[in-house]
């Protein structure tokens, strides 16, 4: 299978950017950050290694141009025409030691405070092959300057691009393989039943292949959010599975008809989770996010198709009479005793004062969470690429692309252009250059002899991975401190283009997370004959246990981001599964004309019995993935687990109790 990945903010920016009308003095597509580091501080014979590596690459037939210490230049205004000098001098040994008492003292944007690491900016030319930005890549981490340099690190786009292809392979098998290890293994602690559950093992693996087959058919490759397909898949399944199976009465009519009463009886239900899921993950078709779209509409299709297994799973069963599912005796027995608790816990007022607090955190993390988006958000800290980038914001000020821009023919007095730059680095950014100072040739000679240029001052800068919010306050801070002077500020670059827009998308997949939220409850109030007490007791008991979650998460720092939001949807689309099963299970028992104290007493306890086996399922398949090196992928374990722990207690514990006051 051919993976075509990305981070998911690298993605976005790539297919964004042509929309940005502004003018872009560095191709920040092609843009690499190389650095080396040192065993000691730099000596005479390790800057001309550097110099002799930094030739190299001038000449190199994947480099545009570069940027570093060796061709670094001091200004110097000596009246009309402003000359230039190189900062780094090598001719002789004290002119080097002569240049690093200079930098010590004006400081450097490519040399480390502590001497010992060095800062390469290099523009790859465009239109290089995958191939290509392989073979680059890897010189650069093969790089041997001499016995003094200790290590290098890379970032940018095409380094994060291979990164994830191979991490993704990797983590997709082994994750596939460990979930659906434990939850074989589990399946047959529950069930002891081993060709049911080899037949529901199989049946979830086909589901997989021909859910990502046809990822593959339709859009060339697989997305790094399509990590977690499997996953989903494999809850699916084993959830329908686990309903349609428990509890059977023995066949005493003929298969054909005991398989259409269970249908009756639970495959409605199993097929209206199964839609009910599919409508939440198609919700992801409004945004504008493509890796985040080619999910949705791939595992929404999986969904149903899993439905389709499922049932022909069961169908095959009772044909072959392997459909009895027979729990160990002690685990049946824990099943028995945490009903036997949650429904006391209806009358316990130390369950609902939990409760209580439980939702009031909720509300208020709810009220107060932030939207914010880092460019690492889907990577953990433990990750190598993380460490990668980390490296370039502790000793370099980050790797974050912005260039400011002023109007020439707005700018009276040309003095305040210094003032201006200061003002930027105050706010702390990094100015690598700026042709507020600079003569025609000089910009010739560096490339930036643009014709859109020409009517331009700009700033080329970079900033650390410190948040859209952080990022964007800074340039609201410059443009007020310059409004009396009427300079208006325009901006560039993939770093403020994902800044601009995350936070936005980040918004889309919030809303379609409500827009889930709001259909499962107008599916319920139109099955019901326009009852609109079913749009409620259909919305709270899988609104409740999101809401706690956000509110729990939001104690230990959590805001939503590009890489988080749509994980909410995904775990809407799973918890629903047991508050369909207990609302059809009731429903089903009053056209029954049991009365309502019963049917809530027999659902609770027949249903509540499935809703906990595939709570469980959840957990254990989901688990695995908490160790995964992307952030949205572990999120998803995180966030899921909590909110199943909440959704099984709630269902069970206050479902019942809202149905009782809302129905007749």
């Amino acid at each position: 299978m051919k993976a075509n990945i990305f981070f998911d903010s690298e993605r976005i920016i790539k297919e964004l950017e042509a929309a940005n009308v502004d003018v872009s003095v560095l191709d920040d597509n092609n843009l690499l950050f190389f650095g080396v580091s040192f065993e000691d501080s730099i000596s005479y014979q390790d800057m001309l290694d550097v110099d002799t590596f930094h030739k190299s690459l001038k000449k190199s037939k994947y480099v545009k141009r570069v940027f570093s210490i060796i061709n670094d230049r001091q200004i110097i205004n000596t009246g009309l025409f402003p000359i230039t000098k190189k900062v780094m001098r090598i001719s002789d040994e004290e002119s080097f030691k002569n240049s690093l008492k200079q930098i010590d003292e004006r400081g450097n944007n490519f040399l480390s405070t502590d001497g010992k690491k060095l800062l390469f900016l290099i523009e790859n030319e465009s239109g290089l092959s995958k191939d290509d930005n392989r073979k680059f890549v890897n010189s650069l981490y093969s790089t041997d300057l001499n016995e003094n340099m200790s290590s290098v690190n890379v970032s940018g786009r095409s380094p994060s691009e291979l990164y994830f292809e191979k991490k993704v392979i990797q983590e997709f098998i082994i994750l596939t393989i460990v979930s659906g290890l434990l939850c074989f293994l589990f399946l047959l602690f529950i069930t002891k039943n081993l060709r049911l559950v080899i037949l529901t093992v199989f049946s979830v693996i086909a589901s997989i292949v021909v859910s990502l087959g046809l990822s593959q058919i339709l859009f060339g490759g697989i997305e790094l959010v399509m990590i977690i397909t499997p996953a989903i898949l494999f809850i699916v399944c084993l959830s329908d599975i686990m309903h349609l199976t428990n509890k059977q009465s023995k066949i005493t009519v003929s298969k054909e008809l005991f398989f259409l009463s269970r249908i009756d009886t639970v495959g409605k239900a199993v097929a209206l989770t199964s839609i009910t899921t599919a409508m939440s993950f198609l919700t992801f078709l409004v945004n504008d996010i493509m890796p985040i779209l080619r999910f949705g509409l791939i595992t929404s299709i999986g969904v149903v198709f899993t439905l389709f297994i499922a049932l022909l799973v069961y169908a095959i069963s009772i044909d072959k009479n392997f459909n009895e599912s027979k729990p160990l005796l002690s685990f049946q027995r824990f099943t028995d005793t945490v009903i036997y608790k949650l429904k006391n816990g209806q009358k316990s007022k130390s369950f609902h004062l939990v409760m209580g607090a439980l939702i009031f955190i909720g509300i208020y993390g709810v009220a107060n969470v932030k939207i914010d988006n880092y460019l690492t958000d889907e990577i953990n800290k433990k990750s190598e690429m993380y460490k990668q980038t980390a490296f370039f914001d502790n000793h370099f000020g980050g790797i974050k692309p912005i260039t400011i821009f002023l109007d020439k023919e707005n700018i009276g007095d040309l003095s305040i252009l210094s003032q201006v730059e200061k003002s930027i680095e105050k706010l702390g950014f990094v100015v690598d250059f700026s042709n507020t100072n600079t003569s025609a040739m000089m910009l010739e000679q560096l490339g930036f002899a643009d014709q859109e240029l020409v009517g331009k001052y700009f700033y080329i800068c970079r900033t650390g991975d410190e948040g859209s919010l952080a990022t964007l306050k800074k340039l609201n801070a410059l443009e007020r401190e310059y409004l009396s002077n009427d300079l208006t500020f325009n901006y560039s670059g993939a770093g403020y283009l994902f800044d601009l827009l995350g936070n936005d998308l980040t918004k889309q997949l919030i809303l379609g997370l409500l827009i889930a939220i709001f259909s499962i409850g107008l599916v319920f109030f139109l099955l019901n004959k326009f009852d609109f007490n079913y749009f409620i007791i259909a919305i709270v008991p899988n609104l409740t246990p999101i809401v706690v979650c956000i509110g729990l998460l939001f104690c230990g720092g959590f805001y939503f981001s590009l890489s988080n939001a749509f994980i909410f949807t995904i775990v809407f689309g799973l918890i629903i599964d047991d508050s369909i099963h207990l609302i059809s299970a009731y429903t089903n028992a009053r056209k029954r004309k049991v009365s309502q104290i019963e049917a809530l007493d027999l659902v609770v306890s027949r249903t509540g019995d499935a809703i906990i086996k595939t709570t469980l399922i959840v957990i254990i398949c989901l688990f695995p993935l908490s160790f995964s090196e992307f952030k949205s992928v572990s999120q998803l374990s995180v966030i899921t687990i909590i909110s199943a722990f909440v959704a099984v207690f709630f269902d069970l514990v206050y479902l019942p109790l809202i149905i009782k006051r809302l129905t007749k």
